[in-house]
């Protein structure tokens, strides 16, 4: 194995035909030392670890009697566990479906049913808490093992050994694998599947091939300039393919590393901020919630980004409103490179940056190794300028939607194209322009959520008769989920406690930022629920609720506030209370927390006042602090 880190004058992406070719160019020309992943609490895998854990996780396969194509679970909250797994399903050609640790059981237990698996990867705590688990192969995954066994915790961890029964430590003495590269695992073979919700009896799962895989991977180590020097920051969910596909995939393909130091929170971004100092970061990975938080909270006259490793940021996942884009290039001397794709097409199609020629604030750019239409409702090509959907066709295109041909059927043409939903254009420059959606889905800090599954849920909990959904701007998040509700009969639910039922079969992301209660739905002649007008009839109905109460009643209103914010009965709220003391209160619930007050009092919360505020009571005297200053 050569001993170096550098990129060979010879390497060329393009070379690679498939991905065994990239696991056996790993293994001859890079460092066995070098780092693939830096995980949290400097815990790191090195490519020689990663090399010999696949190989031998490929023998572990074969006698198990998993086959190319069976596909398996990966549950873990343990994220070198994810990428380890992952990788050695691709060497070995298993088609992986990682599910994310944070979402709630039933969501969980749909997405294992949906997937029909033949094999589980998982942490021991799911095991225990998951019912009705299908009798397949099962993998116990050690928490927090010693992957590499440098450094303090390695010495620590390592020396225990492991246990012996879980992952990685029992596949301490089996054989590696040796024929991994010599029999190549086919283009067709489905590499993963990611399901776009759970929450459904038919959840829909994106089949992604290893053709489509490698195309992308190809385009973005290409576009990107990745070389063996680059360090990649992305700590976005490996459930998610911005964070799988643009983080490890893409660092294995281009031979450099992937940093994962720390889970995003609000008080995390100093440390997000010295990590790119630290881990001498060449390019970093985002969704437009943490480029809003960073432009609210971080110094802006921190040199962080300007050194000599930095490029550029990737902002993916999202709408990147124009106004943060210019604010925050000009206050860090930063290019950020604006993207376009979806899940269906590996992540991304278009790129506005960081090529000249591709670059114009505003717009998602221009295609690379993508073709583009915009069409009308008939698929007729419309002229630049005018809008209607956007249509893509490229190699890294999924192969459809598993075991739902009629789905797929709408969205695929018979020669290619995939019909994205979204509305655009193409200006006179041939720069590309969202400007609306087809697709009923909400954006939450560049998660998807649809609306029809949040209400759904929101039908089945006690004392619930019906339910709407619709997303709201945010400055912050881009979209915010919101719901109104219609009672049973003699019944007044609580709308926390509706909050609380629903996170039992939910992810957090999905959880309403509101609900309303309301003893109708405004509807139009064919019975289709009016959200403009509902909408109206909730502010009408809340500025009626604020005239009898009177304007004294400043506790009640932040407690409520919060209570909204965190999810938990007002009843449980003091103005003592902190995150420590309350379950809900996590980094985003603190930030939406801020700005709902911003919104409920009429007043600017600034960042010294996000950060000072460690209670309700706190956030009660910035209120009136603020109400003072505008009196």
């Amino acid at each position: 194995m050569t001993d170096t880190n550098q990129t060979p004058a010879s390497f060329s992406v393009d070379k690679f035909s498939n991905f065994s070719e990239v696991f056996a160019y790993n293994q001859k020309h890079i460092s066995g030392s070098k780092v693939f992943v830096q995980a949290r609490q400097e815990r790191k895998l090195s490519y020689g670890r990663l090399l010999d854990l696949t190989a031998r996780t490929c023998s572990w396969f074969t006698a198990q009697n998993l086959k190319r194509g069976d596909r398996v679970i990966i549950l873990s909250h343990d994220g070198l566990a994810i990428v380890a797994l992952f990788m050695a399903c691709l060497r070995y050609g298993l088609t992986a479906v990682i599910v994310a640790p944070d979402s709630g059981e039933e969501e969980q237990m749909n997405l294992i049913r949906a997937a029909k698996p033949s094999a589980l990867f998982m942490d021991d705590v799911f095991y225990k808490k998951l019912k009705a688990l299908p009798d397949i192969t099962k993998l116990s995954i050690e928490p927090n093992a010693a992957y590499d066994k440098g450094g303090l915790l390695g010495k620590l961890m390592g020396n225990k050994g492991g246990a012996a029964d879980m992952f990685p430590a029992l596949l301490k003495g089996i054989t590696p694998a040796t024929d991994c590269e010599t029999n190549p695992v086919p283009l067709d073979t489905v590499a993963y599947i990611l399901f776009t919700s759970g929450t459904t009896s038919r959840p829909k799962g994106v089949e992604i091939t290893h053709g489509n895989l490698l195309a992308q991977m190809k385009t973005f180590v290409r576009h990107y300039g990745y070389t063996a020097n680059s360090h990649l920051l992305n700590i976005l969910p490996l459930h998610h393919t911005d964070g799988l596909t643009q983080g490890p995939v893409v660092a294995f393909t281009g031979g450099c590393t992937v940093h994962r130091p720390l889970r995003f929170a609000i008080n995390a971004i100093p440390q997000l901020m010295s990590a790119i100092y630290k881990y001498r970061i060449t390019h970093f990975i985002a969704v437009p919630a943490m480029l809003q938080l960073i432009d609210s909270l971080g110094a802006k006259d921190d040199q962080v980004f300007k050194n000599e490793h930095f490029k550029f940021i990737i902002s993916t996942a999202g709408y990147l409103d124009p106004n943060l884009w210019q604010r925050f290039e000009a206050a860090f001397g930063v290019m950020i490179v604006n993207v376009y794709g979806l899940t269906e097409t590996v992540c991304e199609a278009l790129y506005c940056g960081p090529t000249q020629d591709t670059r114009r604030v505003g717009t998602i750019g221009k295609p690379v190794d993508t073709e583009v239409r915009i069409c009308d409702d008939d698929g007729k090509d419309v002229t630049d300028g005018q809008e209607g959907e956007l249509w893509l066709k490229g190699d890294h295109v999924m192969k459809g939607y598993f075991e739902m041909p009629d789905e797929t059927a709408e969205v695929l043409t018979d020669d290619g194209w995939f019909k994205t939903g979204d509305l655009g254009k193409k200006d006179k420059d041939g720069f590309f322009h969202i400007v609306g959606r087809k697709k009923n889905v909400i954006i939450v800090g560049g998660i998807n959520v649809y609306p029809d599954d949040v209400a759904n849920i929101l039908r089945s909990l006690s004392g619930v008769m019906d339910a709407v959904v619709w997303g709201e701007n945010d400055d912050t998040w881009g979209e915010t989920v919101n719901a109104a509700i219609i009672p049973e009969q003699n019944n007044t639910p609580d709308p926390h406690k509706i909050s609380e039922q629903f996170l039992n079969h939910a992810a957090v992301e999905m959880l309403p930022r509101q609900i309303h209660v309301v003893s109708d739905f405004p509807r139009g002649p064919a019975g289709k629920v009016i959200v403009r007008d509902l909408q109206k009839q909730i502010s009408a109905q809340k500025q009626g609720a604020a005239a009898e109460n009177g304007t004294d009643q400043f506790e009640d209103k932040i407690i409520n506030v919060a209570a909204n914010s965190f999810k938990c009965p007002a009843s449980e709220l003091s103005l003592s209370s902190t995150a420590e003391t309350t379950k809900g209160w996590s980094s985003l619930a603190h930030v939406e927390f801020l700005l709902s007050l911003e919104k409920e009092f009429g007043i600017k919360v600034e960042p010294k006042d996000i950060l000072s505020v460690r209670s309700i009571g706190d956030a009660l005297n910035v209120v009136k602090n603020k109400i003072g200053e505008a009196a």
